[in-house]
């Protein structure tokens, strides 16, 4: 399996955004832990989109009795008119159980729509990490081409995401592999940013000791988009977004215009 790591959608110019056989897209803080975060807990379906504008527009066009629900954040904060923010502690299943969403966020949703150019794509965040490694390993090809894409901050790399993708990979190598070797095993990354991730998440267990959900999200909050949460005000939504394996849900993209999650 051929593996790429985008670790912010800007660093890669247009010339180098091939095809790929599936993306995986990475947002920690918060966008895809509140996509995992709902569909547990009984949403129907989640359709990312891009501009304010755009959720309002989609929502007034939705036909039938039960309305889409709007959420999602800009610069951290809860917008305007929409339903929900960009907490995953909001989404219960009284308020989101059996009902379709639309999302906006600042960075997540932005980079689900530069990752678009696959054929699937699942949305991954430390909440479903084995889950969506499992997926990774049952249907990607041996020669196929697997990109996973950090949302960052801004246009910026940040760490929380790059964490991620690194996890990602280790736990898909001792899926695949009886070697604790990374070189020696089935996975060929084929640039250097999908090393650099690898190597933070090995520093982050073996330097930063960090073992569960509260060691992590205390490393989490080290991370300039960490940082950012808890300057705005939501340091406790670090909790949820570092808890591991809570849930076995893959989001995972139905119709790409727009884009649309079921499990």
């Amino acid at each position: 399996m051929n593996v790429e790591v985008w670790l912010s959608p800007s660093a890669v110019a247009p010339s180098e955004r091939g095809h790929a056989e599936l993306a995986v897209v990475i947002d920690v803080l918060r966008a895809t832990t509140v996509a995992a975060t709902a569909l547990a807990a009984g949403a129907r379906s989640i359709t990312a989109c891009l501009s304010v504008e755009e959720a309002f527009k989609m929502k007034a066009e939705a036909t039938g009795d039960n309305p889409p629900l709007l959420c999602g954040e800009r610069d951290c904060n809860p917008i305007d008119g929409f339903d929900y923010g960009n907490s995953p502690s909001e989404y219960s299943p009284a308020g989101v159980g059996d009902r379709d969403l639309i999302m906006t966020t600042t960075n997540g949703t932005r980079a689900i729509n530069e990752a678009s150019n696959c054929d699937g794509m699942l949305l991954a965040s430390f909440t479903n990490l084995s889950a969506v490694a499992q997926r990774i390993v049952d249907s990607m090809s041996s020669d196929g081409l697997l990109r996973i894409v950090c949302a960052g901050t801004n246009g910026a790399v940040t760490g929380e995401d790059a964490l991620l993708a690194g996890a990602l990979l280790a736990v898909c190598h001792k899926k695949l592999s009886d070697t604790a070797r990374f070189y020696d095993g089935p996975l060929n990354l084929v640039n250097d940013s999908a090393v650099i991730a690898l190597a933070a998440w090995q520093h982050c267990i073996s330097h930063d000791k960090v073992t569960d959900g509260e060691t992590l999200a205390t490393r989490l909050s080290l991370t300039q988009g960490g940082k950012n949460m808890v300057a705005a005000g939501y340091g406790s939504d670090l909790v949820d977004c570092g808890s591991i394996d809570v849930f076995d849900v893959v989001p995972t993209r139905q119709s790409t215009d727009p884009a649309r999650f079921t499990v």
